[in-house]
This record gives structure tokens, sequence and C-alpha cells, in this order.
């Protein structure tokens, strides 16, 4: 994959690939009647008729998504022919943050013991993630009990089920164990209604009222949106989203024991 794949290809194919897009460069010529030398005709007929402030603002576009994927493949080729794999491979092997790569700037006299270079302070937690992810080559490392062929999330460490270390995704490299929790924990339960409520729907259950009879799981939500129910509903979930997001934030900045 990557730069590994330039040494697959045989000279018949060099060939090829330098004779396409020689001809490329030589035969294709600007378009006749378009909007200038620059107009190829490669997406410039969707500009026709569009006003000169819409043609300068899709221009902009173009120019900034380009210069945007100019950086992100050097980006890739930098990475492919460092660490000599794919961008997901990598991810997989050493977590959401990538290598530690502070080797990079570590002769850069402008970094020596200051603060002008992205290297991280050892106390924060993100360096810690990160040591634990690169850890010496002598140690065993820590293996995930719920996933026994990853590196266990060392900040999962004090938290109810993070003896598990079931983060696959290591989303809580990025995000705070706290309110990663209290996601994961909303969604399971509002899943776990969802599945009861789908099961009693299947099995007749129903309220009272002609609106709920003869009504198919599939077509609960849009014969509520019909009826009318579903506003006053959404109007009761969002006061207990509202009072949830105030007990989360709240929680989070310890103003209130929410040790359960």
């Amino acid at each position: 994959n990557g730069l590994g794949a330039l040494n697959t290809m045989p000279v018949e194919g060099w060939v090829q690939m330098v004779a396409f897009i020689g001809a490329h460069e030589i035969l294709v010529k600007p378009r006749a009647n378009g909007m200038g030398a620059y107009d190829f005709g490669f997406g410039s007929e969707l500009l026709e008729g569009a006003d000169e402030a819409e043609i300068q603002r899709r221009q902009t576009s173009e120019r900034n998504n380009g210069r945007l994927a100019m950086v992100a493949i050097l980006g890739m080729l930098w990475q492919d022919g460092t660490f000599g794999m794919s961008p997901f491979a990598l991810m997989r092997e050493t977590g959401l943050w990538g290598p530690n790569i502070d080797f990079i700037i570590k002769d850069i006299p402008m970094c020596a013991g200051g603060s002008m270079c992205a290297v991280k302070p050892a106390g924060t937690r993100v360096a810690r993630s990160a040591t634990a992810l690169h850890a010496e080559a002598t140690e065993e490392p820590r293996m995930s009990l719920a996933l026994p062929y990853l590196r266990y999330p060392e900040q999962l460490d004090g938290w109810a089920g993070g003896e598990k270390g079931f983060d696959p995704m290591n989303i809580t490299m990025a995000l705070p164990v706290y309110w990663c929790r209290e996601a994961e924990l909303k969604h399971g339960r509002v899943c776990m209604l969802a599945t009861v409520g789908w099961i009693a729907t299947d099995s007749g259950l129903r309220f009272a009222g002609d609106m709920f009879q003869n009504v198919s799981t599939i077509e609960a939500h849009s014969k509520m949106v019909e009826a009318g129910v579903m506003a006053p509903f959404l109007a009761a979930v969002g006061v207990v989203e509202l009072y949830g997001g105030w007990l989360t934030l709240n929680g989070f900045e310890e103003r209130i024991k929410r040790d359960a």
C-alpha cells in the first residue's frame, strides 16, 4: 500500500502512466468559447449563468479544497514513508493519537526547553496515554479484557466498568471519561427502552385510543406525527434532556456529587 505500491509497478506500467499524463498535458486544450485560458471544461460548465459573486465563491471553494488536499496527500505520503503502514493500520497499531513524534522536533534549538513547540507535557492526561501506548519493548503491554487484541486504555482505571477496558475506538483518549460514560449510559438506557417498546408493540400491546390501534412498529412514528402526538412527546423529552444536561455539566465540574 502507499509508497510501497511504486515498487510493484513494472517498466511498462511506468511508460503507460508517463505517456497518459504527457498526452493529457499536450492534447487537452482550453474549451472553445470558455471562460479563459484556464477553462479546460472539467466542470466549468457548471459556472455558466452564475453571477460574478457566485463564480468567485465556487472558485474560492475549489482553491481551498485543492490546498487542503495537497497538504493532506503530503501528510499521508510522509506518514506512509516514515511508519510504513496505512493511516488506519497505524491507528489500530498505536491508537487514536498515533505514535510519539517528539523525535521530529527534539533537535530544533527553539524547542529545547521552551514552550514554542507542541511537545506533550509529561504530566498531562494525553501525555500519560501516549506514554502508555508506546511502552518500552521490554515491557509486557497490558491488554484489554473485553478486547484482548487491543491495549488496555489506562485512562479507564478507577471508573466503574473500566476494569474490562472496553474502548475499541480510543474515544476516551480524546474526550473526558466522565462525558463518555454519561453518553454511553444514556444511549444504553434509551436503546433498552426502545427494545422493550418495539417488542411490546409487535406483541400487540397498545395504548387506549383509536389512533394507537392497527399501527405497526414501522408505521408508528409517521402515524403519531400525523395525529399530532409527537409535539408534546418531544417537549417532554426535551425537558428531561435539559435537566440531564444540567446534571451532567454540574457533575463534570464537581458542583454536585454524582459518584453513582
